[in-house]
Order: structure tokens, then C-alpha cells, then sequence
């Protein structure tokens, strides 16, 4: 199958931005959140996240990220940019591109499960129906339905921003 285009950048910008007002609708009433962006895509959104926060609101909004093995999360380290202990109390929001079967974000959450926090979210710019894993993303950019064989493929560069099907 060749590579189709899904979301132009106008397009993923314009749910980005969408995403970051939901974000700060469920928070407005806090002072700082956290996004923990699943490396390397979901850094990369929490990072473009995080501009548009900074833009419509007051909220302090710190960035890090969470690194883990996608492919075999049980035996490898999962490891984060801050210590989960420091964000006790607090708001985090976990990010990544493609919510696919829930794996990587079930995992992704692990790190911060030791403590308590405020309100621990989940953000994704496409969220496939393919769920495996009891997680639900918070916030969504694109819900989609696609067959098991089909690929999402999220394209962030420093100026452009596309998902693709293939």
C-alpha cells in the first residue's frame, strides 16, 4: 500500500492547538504542568504542545521525556527526564503520537505509578481503535479506525508536522 496523506501540517497544527486548549480546560486552575513526551515523536509533540500552551495561558509548562523500549518495555529500563517523585501532587500529562494498542503508553505511565499526582493524563495526536491494553488517551487529536495490517506514521521536522497511512 503506498503512503497516503491523512493530516497536513495546517491540519495537525490546528489539533494540536486543540489539544493544548483541553489540556488547559481540565488544568486551568493549576499553576504548572508537566508534559512527559514518549521519545522521540511524542517529545517532539509535547514540545509543540507545550508552545501553544504557553501562548493561551498562564500555566508553567515544563517538558521531559520518558524512554522505553517499544518493542520489549518488561526487560528494559524505563527511564524519564525528572524524577517522578519531584511531580507528586502535581499535573502530568504523558504524550505520545500514535496510541495504537495502548503498550507503549501502559508502560510509559510506569515510572510515575510509585506516586501520587494530581491528575495523571494522556495526550496523542492520532489514537487508533486497536486497543489491547486498558489504556484511554485523555486528549486526541484524530481517532481512527484502520485494519490491523495498516501503519500510522507521524512525520514531525522543526516545520512541519503530517500523518501518514501506509
Amino acid at each position: 500500500m503506498a503512503r497516503k496523506q491523512l493530516l497536513s501540517d495546517e491540519q495537525c497544527r490546528q489539533k494540536i492547538r486543540r489539544i493544548a486548549y483541553q489540556i488547559w480546560e481540565e488544568n486551568f486552575q493549576e499553576k504548572q504542568i508537566l508534559l512527559a513526551g514518549v521519545k522521540n515523536r511524542g517529545l517532539q509533540l509535547a514540545e509543540l504542545l507545550a508552545e501553544e500552551l504557553r501562548t493561551l495561558s498562564d500555566l508553567k509548562v515544563e517538558v521531559t521525556w520518558i524512554r522505553l523500549n517499544k518493542d520489549n518495555p518488561v526487560h528494559d529500563e524505563i527511564t524519564t527526564g525528572v524524577s517522578p517523585a519531584d511531580w507528586q501532587g502535581k499535573v502530568v500529562v504523558i504524550v505520545d503520537d500514535v496510541a495504537h494498542t495502548g503498550k507503549t503508553l501502559l508502560y510509559a505511565i510506569k515510572p510515575f505509578m510509585a506516586h501520587t499526582y494530581r491528575r495523571l493524563q494522556i495526550a496523542v495526536l492520532v489514537d487508533r481503535a486497536h486497543k489491547s491494553y486498558p489504556v484511554h488517551a485523555d486528549f486526541v487529536g484524530l481517532s481512527l479506525a484502520t485494519t490491523l495490517q495498516d501503519n500510522i506514521e507521524v512525520s514531525i521536522s522543526k516545520d512541519v508536522v503530517k500523518v501518514y497511512l501506509h
